[in-house]
């Protein structure tokens, strides 16, 4: 892999400020849609990054606010066994990118794109701009001609309309009837819902900690969906009920404290679904989880009092 451009951001194409490669890392600074970014990288793993397929995701998570720690934290490029990353001041970004929370699917870049023109509107079927060259950074789209794309297919189903304001004018686009019933059918489902799985050990001594995080989601204006506190039809299998469950939650919260199979399985089919889950364990159990999400960030805590702000916060940098 080589590098884009020497003075450049390889995320945002942005002019670099104080560049610096001391003590094995490559550090700068650069003004992104007005804010202020600093960017520290392992100079060990920047030429293993594949910037060009990735960068579209780094620009949407960092500007909608997804992804705090790449602002904070040294960047790595995978596992090293050789030479293990503090999980503290360093972030393993290949790790990070394979549960981060964005489009994924064309189906998931067309509900996000409605989302966002709906959520634009002053009243429904008020006209709402578009701005081909900046908008795409924010959507997670490759480019203009990808944002493009998608739009002039909202209008051939007919969930918009198009309004040229002439040459050189962003579009001008209003949602449809029939475009405000699918939208809210999708809103029960998927990428824009609002619900979120929760994992966790069925314990008696888990039920302070459950408290914990029912909170944090009310708080986030997230429902809980715990599947032990679900009416499960007769026809259904617990394991019926759970898939369908994950599938139509925005997000999974999995607590490996005790190691229950399950939190393993269900983290793992919400990660294969393209959702974000947000890892949690108590410090005297964090010691026993399998290795394979040891390397995970987690929220850990001593007791359950430290649950709720911890996953406020996380929610608000991850998932709202």
């Amino acid at each position: 892999m080589t590098l884009i451009m020497e003075n450049s951001c390889s995320i945002t194409g942005q002019l670099k400020s104080h560049p610096s490669q001391l003590s094995g890392k490559i550090y700068y600074e650069i003004t992104y849609f007005g804010k202020q970014f600093e960017f520290t990288f392992c100079k060990k793993c920047y030429n293993k990054i594949p910037f060009e397929e990735i960068k579209h995701i780094l620009r949407g998570l960092i500007l909608n606010d997804r992804f705090p720690e790449l602002n904070t934290k040294i960047i790595h490029w995978g596992k090293n066994e050789e030479d293990p990353i503090d999980i503290k001041t360093s972030i393993d970004l290949k790790n990070e990118l394979e549960s981060a929370f964005y489009p994924r699917t064309a189906k998931d870049k067309i509900e996000n794109l409605v989302s966002f023109l709906y959520k634009k509107q002053k009243y429904d079927g008020d006209l709402v701009e578009v701005n081909l060259f900046l908008d795409y950074n924010y959507l997670f789209f490759k480019d203009h001609n990808e944002l493009n794309f998608y739009l002039k297919t909202l209008v051939n189903i007919g969930d918009f309309e198009s309004h040229s304001q002439g040459l050189g004018e962003p579009e001008q686009y209003n949602i449809t009837y029939q475009g405000i019933s699918n939208y809210i059918k999708t809103l029960s489902e998927g990428f824009n819902s609002n619900k979120c799985f929760v994992a966790m050990a069925f314990d008696d001594s888990m039920i302070s900690v459950r408290g914990s995080i029912k909170n944090a989601l009310k708080a986030t204006k997230f429902e809980p969906i715990i599947i032990d506190e679900q009416n499960v039809d007769s026809d259904k299998t617990i394991n019926d009920e759970i898939i369908a469950n994950l599938r139509k939650c925005k997000f999974c919260i999995a607590d490996f404290s005790l190691h229950r199979n399950g939190v393993y399985f269900e983290s793992g089919f919400a990660l294969g679904l393209g959702k974000q889950v947000i890892y949690l364990c108590s410090k005297d159990e964090f010691e026993k989880a399998h290795f394979d999400i040891r390397p995970l960030q987690h929220i850990i805590y001593t007791n359950p009092e430290e649950i709720e702000k911890k996953l406020i916060d996380k929610i608000e940098a991850w998932i709202v």
